[in-house]
């Protein structure tokens, strides 16, 4: 696709974002589902400069986006060819998945606190309730959410250096909800048959595992009160307008931070804004801060969606030092449920900077190197609520096979 066509594309997106009331572009944006095919080398790179909000890749030559009208018809005018999937994502959320006035089988903020405690007060022998932070909403004191982790392991309020410490993280961006569900269900595995199941008994003994299903938790709660849609965190980014609120935490850790305008947006309308410098959001302060502390030698971030097991580098299209074990972890993970592993490199996923894997593995000054890679679960980002058993499955497995593997990977 030639440079001015790209420009001219950018002007009328700019265009459609600014020109209309703010007011009705938040009430109507971005709502249909649709996938643009790729032609040639650069089409995602090239896609992703125009700011537009990307759910995911699928297969080699096909992107899928939340859209709304003005974009899509921006698209097709500039030449891609584009195919709706769902022309209202917000009533197949309500269809679908809020049937109940909540979230049906997902869980809200609420529940998952409650089953997290309930949890801790059940195995108090195995488990502690940590809160390891403030929500963007609590530290300006409009409402009162923490960061809840779960530390399991035989001596949960010993910190023993000679054994190595798993993070399993959900939630990063709010919508993506069936990432809950899976931190809260290996939580659940590893304590109900610890008394029952030698290899469970043995993670547990020979790892302090955190579990942190939920790092954005005023997003999520955005999501189940308001717009299903909701990526990022609620920091309002100085705005009224919604459209300009909102940080997405996973472009905000410190290493190559803002490394490029690819992997990340200096714009606060854009769906990957990073915020204002590396660790601005006290989410990922949180995330940090609990890992520097601790001696983490592994660390799994759950998303959604794709059916990727993805693992540095993001920020550019190299592989790391350690790709033979990366491209390890991705084999036994994926041997479990057929996903698909691989990099940037790889050309399976589009560049990002400032995510977590990247700072996981990259950041060996302040701590120690530590493995970090991400899942991509399932084929959208709210799987009706039925799907959830068997999407937790077929992770569960998996998710315990890399918690094995974190001994391993010990220094």
């Amino acid at each position: 696709m030639k440079k001015s066509v790209l420009r001219a594309l950018v002007l009328t997106l700019v265009c459609c974002q600014w020109v209309i009331p703010a007011p009705l572009r938040a009430a109507a944006e971005r709502r249909m589902l649709v996938e643009v095919e790729l032609r040639q080398a650069g089409d995602v790179n090239a896609l992703q400069q125009l700011g537009l909000d990307i759910a995911g890749r699928v297969g080699p030559d096909r992107l899928q986006l939340i859209a709304s009208a003005d974009e899509l018809a921006a698209l097709r005018q500039a030449g891609w060819s584009v195919k709706v999937l769902e022309t209202d994502l917000v009533s197949r959320f309500a269809r679908t998945i809020n049937t109940d006035g909540a979230l049906d089988g997902y869980h809200t903020y609420a529940e998952m606190l409650a089953e997290m405690q309930q949890i801790a007060a059940a195995y108090p022998n195995l488990v502690k309730l940590v809160d390891i932070g403030d929500s963007w909403e609590k530290t300006q004191g409009l409402a009162d959410r923490d960061i809840w982790a779960l530390k399991i392991s035989d001596q949960p309020e010993v910190d023993d250096p000679n054994k190595p410490d798993v993070l399993i993280m959900g939630c990063h961006h709010a919508r993506e909800l069936i990432t809950v569900e899976i931190p809260l269900a290996i939580a659940a595995f590893l304590t109900q048959n610890h008394a029952s199941d030698r290899a469970a008994r043995a993670l547990v003994n020979g790892r302090e595992i955190w579990i942190v299903p939920m790092v954005n938790p005023d997003g999520h709660v955005y999501v189940e009160t308001t717009d299903p849609m909701w990526r990022k965190n609620r920091n309002n980014n100085g705005f009224t307008v919604p459209l300009l609120q909102g940080v997405d935490i996973n472009r905000n850790y410190g290493y190559m931070w803002g490394y490029d305008r690819e992997g990340s947006s200096v714009l606060p309308m854009s769906e990957d804004y990073r915020g204002s410098g590396p660790f601005s959001e006290p989410e990922t302060q949180a995330i940090r801060d609990l890992v520097e502390a601790h001696n983490f030698t592994f660390s799994l971030s759950y998303h959604s969606y794709g059916n990727y097991f993805l693992f540095p580098w993001d920020y550019h299209a190299e592989d790391t030092p350690d790709d033979a074990v990366f491209n390890l972890l991705g084999r036994i993970y994926s041997f479990w449920n057929g996903y698909v592993y691989g990099n940037v490199a790889d050309g399976l996923m589009y560049v990002t900077n400032g995510d977590s894997d990247d700072w996981m593995y990259g950041e060996q000054t302040t701590k120690d190197k530590v493995f970090g890679v991400t899942v991509e679960v399932g084929d959208e980002f709210q799987p009706p609520s039925d799907q959830i058993p068997a999407l937790v499955n077929e992770n569960l497995t998996p998710a315990l096979m890399m918690i094995a593997m974190a001994g391993w990977l010990m220094p």
